[in-house]
């Protein structure tokens, strides 16, 4: 097996795009037009009553619920200023033509993240030492009512699409998701899973864990090779206490 973990599950960022600033916690000029309009229900929201919750997880809680080394086994190192965004720049792994049901999973491949409109988000990536096996998480926040549907329509893609084909960077890709034999429980729901991506004599092996908290959605995952660390216990460890950090970051939220 061929693995690309550097290049499927990581993309160099820049420091300032580490970390995108909430819609409701800050001001940004190269927000979208749909952020542009979350910002302005969260400032309607705001205006109804002072004391009321924010609707999404700020950017700085985001980056609380971010797992640290000190979580994971020894032997891992967090890679700095590095992410799982594709769309920063690495368009030759990204996922496309996949059909609607499965898009959830393409999603996660390409950005991390299950919706764009997200109102705050916060990555890390860490890697074995002297090893090509990553563990990455991503934390995005939304609306409740966003969150709980995007978690919905993971949820269907992890049980209904079995083996799928699409592209990535434009040539042809099988992507076969199952749902993993473990389902340890975590914040408000979660989803543990299993991802392949064979593109010609190349294979790409993922552990994927999901969970949301009020409107707050983490998603960690575990890309190993056949070789060295098989990443399993970091990934264990990684999503209890992503599930841990995220319930906590988002407590005050509605």
């Amino acid at each position: 097996m061929y693995l690309r973990s550097r290049r499927v599950a990581l993309t160099t960022l820049a420091v300032s795009s580490l970390l995108l600033l909430s819609a409701c916690g800050g001001d940004s000029g190269s927000d979208s037009g749909a952020k542009t309009g979350s910002s302005a229900k969260s400032t309607d929201k705001t205006d109804k009553g002072a004391a009321a919750a924010p609707e999404s997880i700020t950017a700085e809680q985001a980056k609380q619920a971010l797992v640290t080394v000190k979580d994971l086994p020894t032997g891992w190192k967090q890679e700095p200023d590095t992410g799982m965004d594709k769309s920063q720049g690495a368009d030759e792994d990204t996922v496309s033509g996949v059909k609607p049901l499965c898009e959830p999973i393409a999603a996660l491949l390409n950005t991390g993240r299950l919706e764009e409109d997200h109102k705050a988000n916060a990555q890390a990536v860490f890697k074995k030492t002297g090893d090509q096996t990553t563990v990455a998480q991503d934390v995005s926040g939304y609306t409740r009512a966003e969150a709980e549907k995007a978690m919905t329509g993971l949820k269907a893609a992890v049980s209904q699409c079995g083996t799928f084909t699409g592209k990535q960077g434009g040539k042809p890709a099988t992507l076969t998701v199952k749902k993993a034999v473990q389902q340890p429980k975590y914040g408000d729901e979660s989803v543990s899973y299993t991802l392949k991506v064979v593109q010609g004599d190349m294979q790409m092996d993922f552990d994927m864990g999901t969970i949301r908290s009020h409107g707050a959605i983490t998603t960690v995952l575990n890309n190993y090779s056949d070789t060295g660390d098989r990443g399993k216990a970091a990934f264990t460890k990684a999503l209890a206490a992503a599930g841990e950090k995220l319930t906590a970051a988002a407590a005050k939220t509605p």
